[in-house]
């Protein structure tokens, strides 16, 4: 039996499973990872990649309203400029692409 990790240590495999898995690495190339570089088990390494998985979710979940917020923003903003030099469709697909992010029927 190895040492014990520290909950420091514990936490940076976590963080590096996050970028692995935002990365697109499958389970196994994460399981081999942990194993070269840790040390690990496959059980062990699933408990970290479950662990990254929450940390995903939790992020999307708060990034999501403050990327829709500034997404709209800018789309205001070219709406504003299209609109000023008499780009019409432009314009128009700007207010379209803001209804769609809203979710607001265009009839």
């Amino acid at each position: 039996m190895g040492k014990k990790s520290t909950n420091t240590e514990i936490q940076h495999r976590v963080n590096t499973v996050y970028q692995l898995l935002i990365k697109s690495y499958s389970r196994f190339s994460i399981l081999q990872y942990a194993a070269d570089e840790w040390g690990v088990a496959d059980r062990q390494a699933d408990e970290y990649i479950a662990r990254a998985r929450q940390l995903i979710q939790e992020d999307s979940e708060i990034e999501r309203p403050q990327w829709l917020a500034a997404a709209i923003a800018r789309l205001v903003e070219y709406e504003k400029r299209a609109g000023k030099d008499d780009q019409l469709q432009t314009a128009i697909k700007a207010l379209e692409t803001q209804a769609k992010l809203l979710r607001f029927e265009m009839h």
